[in-house]
């Protein structure tokens, strides 16, 4: 309804609309609240922060964070990788040092176990010098040593002669020890011959003198017969062979068989 047209038209205006336009319509102030209001954040210096430098502070500690994280599995990547070239360079010279400790040995193709090494490979003064510290283990003991040279000349015996060994030396080890013998071996002459199977046969003459005491007894010419083979090398052995026999007779004992064995083949 238009008011203007009362007005011009000259009527009178309803008194219920008069009244209507009189009063007003119930606002915030009426309703005991305030009217909400749209607040325009701080710029410039805000409690001593300069709000300009905001945006370029947050830039640039996202950048560092950034950064940071990089750096970080950047370094675990270079850890791994050390990690890895140092196991794999320990397996590399365990594998080669394997290889080096094996390396008289040769796997012919088709052969699906080591191959017997031959006696010509060897050299003769390798089987010299083993056979000299042999003879030295067995013969030059006393009470003080002689557990310790049997035990060094086991180690290099079969199973079979190491049992039978021990059964024949318990007498005189308790001898020597109760006793206070000592025995000294001289080798003379010895002989060492191979057989087709890749043995060493060594003939041995030697002179064990005796002493106890600090008397000498008296000596004994010994005939020192043995069998040796070629073994695969193992870590603390000096040498890769094995005694798989081992006889000590007397000199005159051994002269009797060897006749006897002579005019056998005769």
């Amino acid at each position: 309804m238009n008011i203007k047209k009362f007005k011009i038209e000259g009527l009178p205006m309803p008194k219920f609309f008069k009244d209507m336009l009189n009063s007003s319509m119930i606002g915030p102030k009426e309703k005991g609240t305030e009217k909400d209001q749209i607040q325009t954040p701080p710029s410039g210096i805000y409690e001593g922060v300069d709000l300009r430098l905001l945006p370029r502070f947050i830039s640039y500690k996202a950048a560092f964070l950034r950064e940071k994280m990089t750096l970080k599995t950047v370094m675990a990547i270079i850890l791994g990788l050390f990690c890895f070239h140092y196991l794999s360079s320990r397996l590399e010279v365990a594998s080669l040092y394997k290889k080096l400790r094996e390396k008289e040995y040769i796997l012919a193709p088709g052969v699906l176990d080591f191959t017997t090494a031959s006696p010509q490979a060897v050299p003769d003064s390798y089987v010299n010098d083993a056979v000299m510290d042999f003879l030295s283990d067995l013969g030059n003991v006393s009470a003080n040593n002689i557990d310790e040279q049997y035990n060094t000349l086991k180690r290099f015996m079969s199973d079979k002669l190491k049992v039978t060994f021990e059964m024949e030396i318990a007498d005189w080890v308790e001898q020597v020890k109760s006793e206070g013998i000592s025995q000294i071996l001289t080798v003379i002459e010895k002989e060492i011959k191979t057989d087709e199977e890749g043995s060493y046969h060594v003939v041995a003459t030697a002179r064990a003198d005796f002493y106890a005491s600090g008397q000498y007894l008296g000596h004994e010419d010994q005939v020192i017969e043995m069998t040796l083979r070629l073994t695969s090398p193992k870590k603390g052995k000096r040498w890769y062979l094995q005694l798989t026999s081992l006889s000590v007779t007397k000199a005159d004992a051994f002269k009797v068989k060897s006749d006897l064995s002579k005019g056998t083949s005769k």
